[in-house]
């Protein structure tokens, strides 16, 4: 976390401050302008309220029922303390006015406050989807061209490589170690083509030393490097160009890239200080990024889970993280998703069934197959999605086995369980999913 963030004061901090600041600021503009009547009470218009309004709109009923009490405060406080004012007995109509004014304020403020928030939620997680699968897309199109050019002495796939880099991640809880740094370094020189490079795990924004994991000859790393500060700052691979450097500056790194998950945490950081210069291009850069960032992906989902993982060790921990960010959307500003369960029956097509049905998800649906003995089931996540819309996937469900397999609901075949999120935590959305209990 850089420096800026952790000393810009939060939104709840700022709107309890300026709940107080903004009355008190009012009152004393009043003063300097109306010193005989800081309250303006003989005023053609009560000026004075529109502190509380304006706080009551930009920040809800709570901070502004504050700001009311500041004034009413300061009033009482003027009427016994400054008798040369000559101000008379609390004028009730007008201050009940206000009061009334500032609580409508507030109870309009605090709904489109919800809302924003709501649809701020829902576009940052369309958002952060999308990155995860733009970053899915590319390396699964690295790996494509690099199977493509695989010899029979170097068989190695990214998609093994990275599926092997998961389920480690899923042993050590999420947790940048030196064994998975090595072989996420490894993973990352093989496809990016340096030769010395080493990786820094990355504490609260600041580097630890000394390095996870290192290649080549070692080095000790200048924290005040312009790529290492740059890369730090913009939080996006930095690296050494004729036209991307100043004449003055100079740096002993030729690529500096972070190791960030999609929604903007930072684990770690790569620094390759030697590779050959026909790999120093942007699709190779590209290459690296992807990599990283999708390791980052994979363990920040790991760490999120970790509780849900630890239970159903089998799930996919993308899947449980987003289950749990989910839960905790549902929870804090009622935004509902759903879980749909399709459990199949014994039948020589069931392998088949599912394969069909992992395609019928929508664009942020998330899919969990569930292949064990006596058990097939496919545990789909339905993103801010109420139980309108679950009916009307278990309903397009419906049609498409009929059509397709000409099959219908029922013990023999199939059934559909639906569960919405409501106030349940994630660990008992999961168990129950996972276990097919009929429980809605």
């Amino acid at each position: 976390m850089s420096l800026r963030r952790r000393l810009t004061p939060s939104l709840q901090t700022r709107a309890w401050g300026e709940a107080v600041v903004i009355p008190v600021i009012a009152i004393a503009i009043a003063f300097a302008v109306r010193p005989n009547d800081p309250f303006l009470l003989n005023a053609s218009f009560p000026w004075l309220w529109l502190a509380p309004v304006l706080v009551a709109l930009r920040y809800g009923l709570a901070p502004a029922v504050l700001s009311v009490g500041i004034l009413i405060l300061s009033f009482v406080v003027a009427h016994l303390g400054l008798p040369q004012l000559h101000l008379r007995e609390l004028p009730q109509g007008q201050f009940l006015g206000g009061i009334v004014l500032t609580l409508l304020a507030g109870e309009y403020g605090s709904t489109w406050i919800l809302r924003l928030r709501r649809a701020d939620q829902m576009s940052r997680y369309a958002a952060q989807q999308l990155e995860s699968l733009t970053r899915t897309l590319h390396a699964t199109r690295i790996s494509h061209d690099r199977l493509e050019q695989t010899i029979i002495g170097k068989p190695v796939t990214l998609r093994d490589s990275l599926l092997d880099l998961r389920r480690a991640l899923g042993t050590e809880g999420g947790a940048l170690t030196e064994g998975l740094a090595a072989r996420l370094l490894h993973l990352t020189a093989y496809h990016g083509g340096f030769e010395q490079a080493a990786l820094y795990a990355l504490s609260d924004g600041i580097i630890e030393d000394p390095p996870r994991a290192s290649i080549g000859a070692a080095f000790v790393l200048d924290r005040t490097d312009v790529l290492v500060t740059r890369c730090l700052e913009k939080q996006h691979t930095a690296y050494w160009a004729v036209n991307s450097l100043k004449d003055e500056q100079q740096s002993a790194y030729l690529v500096a890239a972070p190791i960030q998950a999609s929604d903007g945490t930072m684990l770690g950081l790569l620094v390759v200080a030697s590779m050959p210069f026909l790999f120093l291009n942007e699709e190779n850069l590209l290459t690296i990024s992807v990599l990283l960032a999708y390791f980052a992906d994979d363990a920040y989902a790991t760490r999120m889970a970790q509780e849900a993982l630890a239970t159903l060790p089998h799930c996919p921990p993308r899947f449980a993280a987003e289950t749990v960010k989910l839960a905790r959307v549902a929870r804090d500003l009622g935004l509902e998703s759903s879980l749909v369960t399709i459990a199949i029956a014994e039948g020589a097509l069931r392998d088949q069934i599912l394969d069909n049905l992992m395609t019928l998800a929508r664009g942020l649906d998330d899919n969990w197959r569930i292949q064990e003995p006596g058990a097939y089931r496919l545990v789909t996540l339905i993103p801010f999605g109420n139980r309108s819309v679950a009916e009307g996937y278990v309903e397009r469900v419906d049609a498409y086995l009929e059509e397709r397999f000409g099959i219908k609901p029922g013990p023999t075949t199939f059934s559909v369980t639906l569960r919405e999120f409501g106030s349940k935590d994630a660990l008992s959305l999961l168990s129950t999913a996972a276990g097919a209990r009929h429980d809605v």
